[in-house]
């Protein structure tokens, strides 16, 4: 069947009105077979046949070969478009209910290639990470078989679990190298690699290497910038904590406006990105959020003008010059005396 008749069939269908099916565990789609498309519901499906139902109010079976069927378009069921609007509105506790819902309900279907049972599963899966449930996430992952995923976003976000996973268990060296093996590959979306590096930071900053860990929160809210919005806010709070715990950055807030600033010491230069960083926060990280008001004092050390200058050391009053001496009077030669040679 030519790609123009496929495309004629699903619009036809698309359009007409909708019709009320009685079992929520019947997928309605189009088969697209070689020289025809026909629309179904689907009851059940092995590795080699699918089942189905031409009505939804049927009770007769019929099955298709797998072989026989050239791909499958599904309709969106009511279910996971309410389910996909709690996401996207970042209700992600209901919305992972509802997901878990569809999950168990299209689990007759979960073999074919698309399906809305395991994309379910996999939104299932995403609302935990939103809201870092990683016990959750590690325990549902455990039993997710992502096979039947066909876009390739969600097949490889499914792969940076592992690094949500050494988060879980603190393995921060390994995370360290994953993330770093990760990064030199070139797949990600700009909300994976933010993903990457927040991870990457956690790992940094637990080890020590606070300059480092910065560098890599920064690539988290930098990657997609807002779109990531909970971690991305969650790496702009973990710069601004580092920043504060900084000793130098203590020293640098200390010394700020007097005479003994130093404008190219480590410690001002930080302090300097945290001021920067709270203006950013403030135009687009926050998305309306308040500040905690620790981070928020960072303001004050605004760099304003060029660095004060050392008050002039008084003049030391010029000495007195003593007075010559005079000079020791020549010995006159007494008469008489013999010249020596």
């Amino acid at each position: 069947m030519n790609s123009f008749r496929i495309i004629l069939a699903i619009l036809s269908l698309a359009a007409a009105p909708a019709i009320a099916q009685e079992n929520p565990s019947d997928v309605r789609a189009l088969l697209i077979l070689e020289d025809d498309a026909m629309q179904v519901w689907i009851t059940a499906a092995s590795a080699a046949n699918i089942e189905y139902k031409t009505t939804p109010q049927s009770i007769d079976r019929k099955r298709t070969p797998r072989s026989q069927v050239q791909s499958i378009y599904y309709f969106e069921p009511d279910s996971f478009k309410e389910a996909k609007a709690l996401y996207e509105n970042r209700d992600y506790e209901t919305a992972r209910e509802k997901f878990a819902a569809i999950k168990t309900t299209l689990e007759r279907v979960k073999n074919l290639p698309g399906n809305f049972g395991t994309l379910a599963g996999f939104y299932e899966l995403e609302c935990c990470r939103r809201m870092q449930d990683l016990e959750a996430l590690a325990q549902l992952l455990d039993d997710y078989v992502p096979g039947p995923l066909v876009r390739e976003y969600q097949i490889n976000q499914v792969e940076l679990y592992a690094v949500w996973d050494a988060v879980r268990t603190k393995s921060w060296p390994r995370l360290v190298s994953l993330a770093d093996e990760l990064l030199s590959q070139k797949k990600w979306t700009g909300t994976q690699l933010a993903q990457i590096y927040y991870c990457k930071g956690l790992a940094l900053d637990a080890i020590g290497r606070k300059v480092d860990a910065l560098i890599a929160f920064n690539g988290a809210f930098t990657a997609d910038y807002t779109a990531s919005e909970e971690l991305t806010r969650d790496a702009a709070l973990a710069c601004m904590r580092i920043y504060r715990e900084h000793e130098e950055v203590k020293l640098a807030i200390e010394l700020f406006g007097t005479e003994d600033e130093d404008r190219n010491s480590a410690g001002y230069t930080l302090l300097q990105e945290a001021v920067a960083l709270v203006d950013i926060w403030e135009r687009a990280l926050g998305g309306g959020q308040a500040l905690p008001a620790e981070y928020k004092s960072f303001e004050q050390y605004k760099e304003s003008g060029p660095k004060p200058k050392a008050p002039a050391k008084k003049a030391e009053p010029a000495k007195k010059a003593e007075p010559a001496k005079e000079a020791a009077p020549e010995k006159k030669e007494e008469p008489g005396a013999k010249k020596e040679g």
